[in-house]
């Protein structure tokens, strides 16, 4: 499994948090990149980075933290 969708909510497969895949259009500064932009709140902040397709797996969406 290479790609996910944007919106898909995966985690890293050594544990952590539930995190979503953000759309490839604002990653359009690192073309032909296999990194993957995630996104998370923690603390009551956005947090966003970029994690490798190998090191994801696909995951249910965290209850109660649902946020656009």
């Amino acid at each position: 499994m290479g790609t996910f969708e944007p919106g898909a909510f995966v985690r890293l497969r050594s544990g952590g948090k539930t995190m979503v895949v953000k759309t490839p259009s604002s990653t359009s500064q690192l073309p032909d990149t296999l990194l993957v932009l995630c996104e998370y709140w923690s603390k009551n902040r956005l947090v966003q980075g970029f994690y490798t397709a190998r090191d994801l797996i696909l995951a249910p969406p965290e209850q109660g933290r649902e946020r656009s």
